[in-house]
């Protein structure tokens, strides 16, 4: 199927984005349909959405601790969650148990939280939350190292979250999605890490996954033009060795995503908005 193209609104007049829109469009270039670039009504919904978000990713941090299970912390998500009038969009999403991803060391995404999952000192963990509120999503993710870890996981955990700020600083209007893969896939080289291909960022506001695929490694002017109003996750995944991931086999739901070579693996991640100004990040 041919993708839609950029439209004029009828009896409106050309606006300043129509022109720029079109012009990477006649280039050739992938660009946004406008039903991508959102009201300032539904901004608003994605923002409120970000807060509670923030919200609950910080009683998380609050309560996150060695001798804890996943199961506790898929808990806490809910409980806090549905007493702020939210909803956990994991919950039930095309067949995931449960309402957060809980992905210790190894396991690079998709975690599901299990009661047999106890937190160890030295573990990494990345913990993915996504809040539905008033018909609106917004999607975060954090690092929390549990008590003393190695020293090669603290750097790829930092380094995972420097990923994540250069792409931000590389994210400016009316640039294009490979210039933030770009960008995060140089960083990332330079300590030999691999950028995990298979899985990318999204757009997200009206609905758990919309256009673009936010890829995290490629070339510059690449992907779809990102222009004021669109709404994103930027959210890296880095491996300290391969960027090459399986599906745990013994994951009865099939979501688990391991490492290829079963090293650790971090990622940090957030809801941004493209302004005339550059990137709003929307789940602080």
């Amino acid at each position: 199927m041919k993708r839609k193209r950029w439209h004029l609104i009828p009896g409106q007049p050309i606006t300043e984005l129509d022109k720029r829109v079109m012009y990477w469009e006649n280039k050739g270039k992938e660009v946004p349909t406008r039903d991508l670039i959102k009201t300032p009504e539904q901004i608003e919904g994605i923002r409120e959405a970000g807060m509670l978000n923030t919200a609950v990713l910080d009683e998380v941090a609050r309560n996150i601790r060695e001798g804890m299970s996943t199961l506790e912390i898929d808990k806490i998500v809910y409980d806090y969650t549905t007493s702020h009038g939210g909803t956990p969009a994991p919950l039930n999403y095309e067949g995931f148990p449960k309402s957060v991803c809980t992905s210790i060391n190894e396991v690079v995404c998709h975690g599901i939280p299990k009661a047999e999952d106890i937190l160890e000192e030295g573990d990494i963990i990345n913990v993915d939350c996504t809040t539905i509120l008033n018909g609106y999503y917004a999607d975060a993710s954090r690092m929390f190292i549990i008590g003393k870890t190695t020293p090669e996981k603290e750097q790829l955990v930092r380094v995972a979250k420097e990923c994540l700020e250069i792409g931000m600083q590389a994210a400016k209007p009316y640039c294009f999605v490979g210039d933030i893969g770009n960008a995060i896939q140089k960083h990332a080289d330079k300590y030999h890490y691999g950028i995990v291909r298979d899985l990318c960022g999204h757009g997200v506001g009206n609905a758990f996954h919309e256009e673009p695929d936010v890829v995290h490694y490629g070339r510059k002017g690449t992907g779809m033009l990102l222009v004021p109003g669109m709404v994103f996750t930027i959210e890296p995944m880095v491996n300290m060795g391969t960027w090459r991931v399986f599906v745990d086999s013994e994951d009865p739901y099939g979501w688990e995503v391991i490492s290829d070579d079963e090293k650790p693996s971090a990622q940090w991640e957030h809801t941004f908005l493209m302004t005339e100004e550059g990137l709003e990040i929307l789940t602080y």
